[in-house]
């Protein structure tokens, strides 16, 4: 029987080897990914504003800022509600605010 035991693959893990810890550190990644809200000039905000005064039911790609990140959604637009200024595309609520860009698809 010889004093040194090997451990095999746990020598080579040290890091993410307790669970809150790869946790931890899946989270810090996350947030280093997130960026900050694209400003959007005045001639693209008439742009998605004249989008949206003449839409008839055609399909639309938004570009949507959420929490940090950008996302592409794509579909008919089922409702455009002025009133609580948002939009619903396939039974999702879209607040103006979060909308960076508006294209006919």
């Amino acid at each position: 029987m010889s004093a040194y035991e090997d451990r095999g693959m746990m020598k080579w893990a040290p890091y993410q080897s307790l669970i809150e810890q790869s946790m931890y550190l899946a989270e810090m990644r996350r947030e280093r990914q997130k960026v900050p809200k694209p400003l959007i000039s005045s001639d693209r905000a008439e742009e998605i504003n004249e989008i949206l005064c003449t839409y008839e039911g055609e399909e639309i790609i938004v570009k949507i800022w959420e929490n940090g990140f950008l996302s592409d959604l794509e579909g008919v637009i089922s409702k455009i509600d002025p009133y609580n200024r948002r939009i619903e595309v396939d039974e999702r609520r879209i607040p103006f605010s979060s909308i960076i860009n508006l294209v006919r698809a």
